[in-house]
């Protein structure tokens, strides 16, 4: 079920009562996005800007407070994860202690070491038992998440009201009982701003597309490379871009063709000039864009082609 339609979406800021804790939604989302473990600790525990991490100053040694030496478990940590120097490749590179042990390790098991090969394979099933269990546990909080947000959705529907819009939105959140969690849309106001200008975009471009129909007409020799399409090409590549449910059917684009093509060309010259200054690219009224040769000489580059429509270039 999908709460938004699939033009562009509303700029209101999002609502986020799917019954579950904001904070524990915000920790979930960024255990996903930037993951936890070696070179990736708990965001609370990350270092924040304008922050000291230490506000009260460099202690005086590294003993405890009341004299004693370091306790075994700190002393284990402190030496594991102390950078040593290792060849490897030809190149010289510095790493965890810990690591290049394990690596020696891995290299003695494939040499036939039992012990090395026996212990190897502990250690690796139990880092699969633990990511296994991660996964899953992940993947319990988002459906509760998904199931709150779509419940949430229907019963302002069924009471008239303008659905919430939850980021991410339930349709975007996609569960992979082997891979776990992956968003197919925004899970920020950042991007949700994104959505909506691409979605903006796209529309400008079917629109350019009828005008460019409209005042190109058919190219001269027959070669259709040298007539209108390149603002067709941009808004199907920046709708194939977008989530399934901000997506466009073939359909749905034959139908807005049709509609566009009703407009007299008065009126299309007006809607198509007024849809650019909104956009904040101001055009010359009547511009076309150049011949679909341009669009194919980019398609090998969508990106570079992308940043040269945003910019007001093409």
């Amino acid at each position: 079920m999908s709460a938004s339609s699939k033009d562009e979406p509303s700029d209101r800021d999002a609502k986020q009562s799917t019954g579950l804790p904001r904070e524990a939604v915000r920790q979930a989302k960024d255990t996903i996005l930037s993951g936890t473990g070696y070179k990736h600790p708990p965001v609370h525990s990350q270092f924040k800007k304008g922050q000291s991490g230490n506000p009260k100053g460099r202690p005086k040694s590294q003993g405890l407070a009341d004299g004693r030496s370091l306790s075994t478990d700190e002393l284990v940590l402190k030496l594991a994860e102390r950078k040593v120097t290792v060849r490897e490749g030809g190149e010289t590179q510095e790493i965890p202690a810990i690591e290049a042990v394990l690596r020696a390790q891995y290299v003695s098991a494939t040499k036939g070491n039992s012990h090395a090969q026996r212990h190897v394979i502990e250690r690796y099933d139990q880092a699969k038992r633990r990511e296994r269990q991660e996964i899953a546990d992940s993947n319990d909080f988002w459906r509760g998440y998904v199931a709150a947000a779509h419940k949430e959705i229907a019963e302002a529907e069924a009471l008239g009201e303008t659905p919430p819009e939850p980021l991410p939105h339930p349709d975007d959140v996609v569960i992979d009982v082997v891979k776990g969690v992956r968003f197919t849309g925004p899970f920020d106001e950042e991007g949700a701003a994104k959505l909506r200008e691409t979605c903006k975009l796209r529309d400008i471009l079917f629109l350019q597309d009828a005008l460019d129909r409209r005042l190109m007409g058919e190219p001269d020799g027959g070669d259709p490379l040298d007539g209108p399409g390149t603002a067709l090409a941009f808004a199907q590549m920046l709708n194939d871009s977008l989530p399934e449910r901000h997506r466009l059917s073939d359909n749905e684009i034959v139908l807005r063709s049709m509609r566009h093509d009703t407009l007299p060309k008065r009126q299309l010259l007006k809607e198509v000039y007024q849809a650019w200054r909104r956009f904040g690219r101001a055009q010359p009224r009547g511009k076309t864009f150049p011949p679909l040769r341009y669009a194919m000489q980019l398609a090998d580059n969508l990106a570079e082609a992308l940043d040269l429509l945003r910019e007001g270039e093409v």
